[in-house]
């Protein structure tokens, strides 16, 4: 399966010089823990992972690759608007939508207008059990359990690497939080 995460850490496009900058630096550090470790734990359940993370440096929707058989999208409550906006997107193309992190967790029922599934909270037996059509599309999923197994920095340095540097390289700006 052709999987791609999408994590949303800013609601547009920047519009200036200094807003891109702002961006660059602070918003780009707080890329997400639950994103990365979703795409390590599909990496190890046998799928094509994508992973990325938009900070308004351009299009959301160019980031990952054209084609997924599936995609999660997190994000706060304030780019809402663009992950549902994102969610028409994808499932005009016939893309199974997934959307978590804090909006999903706050108002879950209103991101099922939007995306075939919300999880609220997640683990790899959770993605295990949505890949083989455990859950029915229009439902919130939640793994019930604590989250007590996070795969490795080693693990997640892919994701590390296109969350935090530029172009796969660190910078001065370039902060791993």
């Amino acid at each position: 399966m052709r999987i791609g995460i999408l994590e949303l850490l800013t609601e547009s496009v920047s519009q200036t010089w200094g807003e891109h900058r702002y961006n660059l630096w602070y918003k780009k550090i707080l890329a997400s823990i639950t994103p990365q470790a979703v795409a390590v734990w599909c990496r190890q359940l046998g799928h094509h992972v994508s992973y990325a993370t938009y900070y308004g440096q351009s299009d959301p929707k160019s980031l990952l690759p054209d084609q997924l058989d599936m995609v999660f999208i997190s994000t706060y409550t304030q780019a809402s608007a663009l992950a549902y906006a994102l969610s028409k997107l994808y499932r005009r193309e016939k893309t199974v939508t997934v959307i978590g992190g804090p909006h999903a967790k706050s108002f879950p029922v209103d991101c099922l207008r939007f995306f075939d599934f919300v999880v609220r909270d997640c683990d790899k037996t959770l993605l295990r059990d949505l890949f083989h059509g455990a859950f029915s599309r229009g439902t919130i999923i939640t793994s019930g359990r604590l989250l007590d197994d996070l795969p490795s920095v080693e693990e997640r340095l892919p994701e590390i690497r296109t969350a935090t540097f530029t172009r796969g390289r660190p910078t001065m700006l370039s902060n791993v939080p």
